[in-house]
């Protein structure tokens, strides 16, 4: 393995640490009868190799990737510690349509909320809101009912804090995922929106098992017509 020496402007707030996983599951077929077995190991060297059903490489599968989802976490933290220092967000200004007071916050890092747009504009001060969009890993699928479908974006995530809002909750940075086109799960901080990434992850995997059973299916009903 090759490694990269990178010199940093700061000293570095990351412990040297690691993470790594490993996931393999193979059909054995007995060299005497023929007769296939599954297998699977979670061992690098293969030690803990046993038969498993369907359900248990699910199970394996799914600690798998809560292992990968530390290895990501491990690299956004290196990105953060390793990046130019950002530049300090500006001020802005809104007006409460209420009072007519002026109400100054500091933009949330990296807020692309066009701010700009509402500058002079009267509004409440519970919508005084800044917006992280994932403009990079937006997704769009054609989502509809019978033949009105029409391409939709699914599963984004943005990021929001609303400055002036009553809920203490919200006025901390939380997520809001856009499911589909304009129906949100909102108002989650870290560790809820952990919980929603690993019921996807358990829906996701539903459907890994549903796609192969589907692949049976087809190669039967097919048959059948041949």
């Amino acid at each position: 393995m090759q490694h990269l020496a990178i010199s940093l402007p700061f000293a570095s707030t990351l412990t040297e640490q690691s993470v790594s996983t490993t996931f393999h599951v193979e059909v054995m077929n007995d060299l005497e009868t023929g007769q296939p077995t599954l297998v699977a190991s979670t061992y690098p060297n293969q030690g803990d190799l046993q038969v498993v059903t369907m359900e248990q490489v699910g199970g394996k599968a799914s600690e798998a990737h809560a292992v990968i989802a530390q290895g990501v976490a491990l690299a956004a933290a290196y990105e953060a510690a390793t990046a130019a220092p950002a530049e300090a967000p500006p001020t802005q200004t809104a007006i409460d349509l209420e009072t007519g007071d002026a109400l100054l916050f500091t933009c949330m890092t990296g807020c692309n909320y066009p701010h700009a747009s509402d500058e002079g504009t009267p509004g409440f001060a519970d919508e005084v809101t800044c917006v992280n969009y994932d403009r990079k890993n937006q997704g769009v699928l054609p989502i509809g009912c019978g033949d009105d479908s029409t391409p939709g974006p699914v599963l984004s995530t943005l990021i929001q804090v609303d400055h002036f809002h009553p809920d203490p909750a919200r006025r901390a940075p939380y997520a809001a995922v856009e499911v589909f086109e304009d129906h949100f799960l909102e108002y989650l901080d870290p560790d809820a929106l952990a919980a929603v990434i690993d019921h996807f992850e358990e829906r996701v995997a539903a459907m890994r098992v549903r796609h192969a059973e589907l692949v049976r299916a087809r190669a039967e009903y097919l048959g059948r017509q041949a």
